[in-house]
């Protein structure tokens, strides 16, 4: 027997709640609302923020430390760590709040889930997702309202930056569409276990290549190279984009071979079976949070208002390590 077939033969499927579809997958799974008492701790916190002049830049962990935000943060963490990978919360009371203020509250729950990655060579805290009328060849897919495909954030590790946690604030929604959609990606690996184990282990092989030339800075390696799955202490992660790995592959002149393709292709045909994923519509104040290393999230295109000032706009954090609260 060959290694590569041994190697094949001690592939489990992975257990536990991270493994969903949509028929086994209940709203009440993944939505998280505000209680009563956790939304006056908010306005309450916000006050405080005003009274002490704090800004966006200034605001430390330490300016969140309220009994009520560690409950919200507790639930979250449960449904992305020992739910589906994600959660939705709604009900944040913002009405009022300028983009700043909503931002700062909205950082400072990230503070229980995990430490601020940079998400730009400019070392940005936060992040805002806008379409700026480029297409995803000429910037990041955030910057554009264009359907994005399944994906993990920074596969290609933007600034250094792979995140465990990935956070999206609604501050502003699309006239029509920008709906988001969710997919396990442990599911995925389960079928395409079952079916094809042979294209597992070709994904499996550090010989991807992401593309990250959106944000490298002279001398930078214009790419990064990685497998699309990896065993870890805490099970298989996943780290996906098809886009960044095409374009990866074509910038280097080192094409992908027909095996990786086939692999890519399985594994991509998985994620976008309907039977697979849930699609749900983020209203202003809702705050989306997921495990960047189980779940692939999409979003659908959007038209935009024409007015600037009521354009879709979300705020998007990065997360990594221990929570700082």
């Amino acid at each position: 027997m060959s290694t590569d077939t041994q190697e094949v033969a001690i592939r489990r499927p992975i257990t536990g709640p991270t493994v969903w579809t949509e028929a086994t997958l209940d709203v009440d799974d993944y939505v998280l609302s505000v209680e009563p008492e956790q939304a006056a701790a908010c306005l309450r916190l916000r006050e405080d923020l005003r009274s002490r002049g704090r800004r966006l830049d200034t605001v430390d962990s330490s300016d969140f430390r309220a009994p009520e935000l560690a409950a919200l943060g507790h639930g979250i963490r449960t449904r992305i760590r020992s739910g589906p990978g994600f959660c939705v919360l709604r009900g944040l009371p913002l009405d009022g709040w300028t983009d700043e203020e909503a931002s700062m509250l909205y950082w400072g729950l990230g503070t229980y889930l995990g430490g601020p990655l940079p998400q730009n060579r400019e070392g940005d805290r936060v992040y805002l997702v806008q379409d700026t009328g480029m297409s995803v060849a000429e910037a990041r897919g955030s910057k554009t309202n264009s359907e994005l495909i399944f994906h993990t954030d920074s596969s290609c590790a933007f600034a250094g930056s792979r995140p465990d946690v990935l956070g999206l604030l609604c501050l502003r929604k699309a006239v029509s569409g920008g709906e988001s959609v969710m997919v396990s990606g442990h599911t995925a690996y389960n079928q395409l276990l079952e079916t094809r184990p042979d294209l597992v282990e070709v994904l499996y092989e550090p010989s991807f290549l992401f593309d990250r030339s959106h944000e490298s800075r002279p001398g930078e390696e214009p790419v990064s190279v990685g497998a699309i799955f990896t065993d870890t202490e805490d099970g298989v992660q996943v780290r996906h984009n098809r886009l960044y790995i095409e374009l990866g592959h074509f910038r280097t002149e080192r094409p992908l071979t027909e095996l990786q393709r086939e692999a890519l292709d399985a594994f991509d045909r998985i994620l976008n079976d309907p039977a697979n994923y849930v699609e749900f519509t983020m209203d202003p104040g809702d705050v989306f949070f997921a495990d960047n290393h189980a779940a692939l999230h999409n979003r659908r295109a959007f038209v935009d208002a024409e007015e600037v000032a009521e354009r879709r706009c979300l705020v998007r954090l990065w997360l990594g390590g221990e929570p700082h609260n």
